[in-house]
């Protein structure tokens, strides 16, 4: 018997999930570099989502090349091209489950040239998580993904203003980045966002609350998704 795989969506799971409303649909989204792969591979990781063995190939390849702990980015990464040239270009499915809730969730690309495969990852989603690097504010890629989600009509919109570590967990960074998602957010008509500071890398209110950034005190990214109504 092979061992079952995150790509995997059991029928029957999803099957049941979906009759008792506890399933939620969810992509990811957001510009190049905003570390998508690294938040999905976290929220894997840090809900124990990942087997054992998937685990240990992921330390291994990271060891081959030269890393000290895991990049749990490549949880993520599904094809070896898209490996080899440190981008992700196809939409990739994955399923995990907590107590909670069932999850299926769309790791949509990044680069504007494959806009489109974020509009089929976020057709059928309850939920969508933007990225936005803390460093660079609210981009081009940013407006144009709310757009996305806007015209869709995705229920909820979740923005995690991502690499705050790497701006010293800074409120004031965080104060504006966040004013200017939801004046953007406004602008285009996203009836219902949610905005959160986060480090993927590190794991800050990813799964646990951070205590790096007393000024927010909302729910984790996880806590949220096990939340919203479908």
């Amino acid at each position: 018997m092979s061992t079952p795989t995150l790509t995997d969506i059991p029928a029957e799971a999803e099957a049941r999930a979906a009759a008792t409303g506890s399933l939620l649909r969810l992509a990811t989204a957001g510009s190049v570099d905003d570390g998508k792969s690294t938040l999905v591979g976290r929220l894997l990781f840090d809900s124990k989502s990942v087997l054992r063995d998937q685990l240990a190939a992921v330390e291994q390849v990271s060891l081959d090349r030269g890393l000290t702990s895991a990049d749990l980015a490549l949880l993520t990464d599904g094809l070896r091209a898209e490996r080899e040239q440190g981008i992700t270009i196809d939409v990739a499915y994955r399923y995990f489950a907590t107590p909670q809730r069932s999850f299926i969730l769309a790791d949509c690309p990044g680069h504007v040239q494959y806009t489109r495969n974020t509009v089929t990852g976020c057709s059928t989603a309850d939920v969508v998580v933007l990225l936005v690097d803390a460093r660079n504010g609210v981009l081009e890629q940013t407006r144009r993904h709310l757009a996305v989600a806007a015209i869709l009509r995705v229920p909820h919109v979740i923005v995690a203003v991502n690499k705050i570590d790497l701006v010293d967990f800074s409120a004031e960074v965080y104060a504006a980045i966040e004013a200017d998602i939801r004046a953007v957010a406004a602008e285009l008509g996203v009836a219902e966002i949610h905005v959160l500071p986060t480090s993927a890398l590190l794991g800050d209110n990813i799964v646990e609350a951070s205590a790096s950034t007393p000024f927010y005190e909302g729910p984790t990214l996880l806590g949220l998704l096990e939340s919203l109504p479908t």
